[in-house]
């Protein structure tokens, strides 16, 4: 496990200086990244935290309307002209300088006149834009809406497509951006990117529902269009989708049960520690996409499943085989064999701090890291000094 993390760190600092995404809001305690994802979205390569406007390089006129209008009888007619490419610029200008009123006016005369430009969806789009930029979730949903039904060829209209699903999710609507995913994964013109981002999308989303064996089906879905891809540009959505491949197993350990009697609680334990193997496997597969996010979120959940694993152990019922006056030896016994998980974390945790470093960034993750790493510190003074935990029973 050191040696990874340890790799990683050589990896990317040999590897040239990482493009700085922005980077997300501290949170105030150590969240669960599968609750994380408005944070994570900080980062995406798509939208960060709002959509953004498109505003292509002008190479032609696009459309020009010429209206001849008479000057009266015998008089010479007088005649204007209407470039979409001009209204195009005025609108964009205008929400640059905050007229976003006036820009919107102008998007939607592209959008009703000149119907068949090439600026019309991206009109569209940026309309979505607007309202995004205002916090106004209905409205921007509804004009995404519109893009995807009368575009649907467009760019714009799979980008305004998946942003719907985005949005849906951050808003916690799962029912609604599951429907969304599933609108999206049947349309032409896909690339691998798109699929490998709507997978992604819907695993995370079919884990909130708590349909995990569904949700294992999108998330290895996901990463098999990683596979068959001849190259990705941005590795962002596949760390997701490797990430949350580990946080399924993570959910599954969380739920497990711990129960006697003595033949089962062994045989629960050990269950506990397979899927805490099989979470840290992919958080492992995650972190090597040396993507800043994801990797510093899978590195700080490596380090965290220790510190679990070992809370599972020192709080697991007394066996029955253990009466009270052994149970103090007991205790002893058992802090000494798991002693190790929180070394191990705390190791974990440093060098998660340190990974970020080498990123050049500062996450929600390396944060919590930081923290964590205090924590198990006490934990383990508390441990040299005898002052164990001890089972609830």
């Amino acid at each position: 496990m050191r040696s990874l993390l340890v790799t990683v760190l050589f990896l990317v600092a040999c590897g040239g200086r990482a493009a700085q995404p922005t980077t997300p809001k501290p949170a105030a305690t150590p969240v669960a990244p599968a609750r994380d994802l408005a944070a994570a979205k900080d980062e995406a390569p798509r939208s960060g935290s709002h959509l953004v406007a498109k505003d292509p390089r002008i190479t032609d006129l696009d459309i020009i309307r010429i209206t001849a209008t008479s000057r009266g009888v015998g008089g010479d007619p007088q005649l204007d002209h209407v470039a979409t490419a001009d209204l195009f610029k005025q609108a964009n200008d205008a929400a640059k300088a905050g007229e976003t009123e006036r820009a919107i006016n102008l998007y939607r005369r592209i959008v009703s006149e000149f119907g068949e430009s090439k600026y019309a969806p991206i009109s569209l789009f940026n309309i979505a834009a607007i309202y995004d930029g205002r916090r106004d979730l209905d409205a921007t949903i509804a004009v995404l809406r519109e893009l995807v039904k009368s575009y649907p060829d467009a760019r714009e209209s799979i980008d305004g497509h998946l942003y719907i699903a985005a949005l849906q999710t951050d808003h916690d609507q799962y029912a609604a951006a599951l429907a969304t995913a599933d609108e999206i994964l049947p349309r032409p013109n896909l690339t691998y990117a798109d699929r490998i981002e709507v997978l992604a999308r819907k695993g995370y989303i079919l884990i909130e529902l708590h349909r995990y064996d569904e949700a294992q089906t999108a998330l290895d879905a996901s990463v098999a269009e990683w596979r068959k891809a001849p190259h990705i540009d941005d590795p962002y959505y596949i760390a997701m989708a490797s990430y949350y491949r580990g946080e399924l197993a993570h959910r599954k350990f969380q739920e497990a049960p711990v129960r006697l009697p003595d033949e089962r609680l062994i045989a629960d334990l050990e269950a506990k520690r397979v899927l805490a193997v099989e979470a840290y496997d992919r958080w492992k597969e995650s972190l090597g996409f040396k993507q800043a996010y994801w990797a510093t979120a899978a590195g700080y959940q490596m380090s965290q499943i220790f510190v679990e694993l070992w809370e599972a152990h020192v709080k697991a019922p007394y066996p029955k085989r253990i009466d009270a006056a052994t149970r103090s030896k007991y205790i002893a016994e058992v802090h000494g064999n798991v002693r190790e998980h929180l070394e191990k974390a705390l190791e974990g945790h440093r060098m998660n701090v340190e990974l970020a470093k080498a990123f050049g960034v500062e996450t929600n993750w390396s944060k919590a890291s930081e923290q964590r790493a205090v924590e198990v510190m006490e934990l383990l003074a508390r441990e040299s000094a005898g002052n164990y935990v001890t089972p609830a029973n």
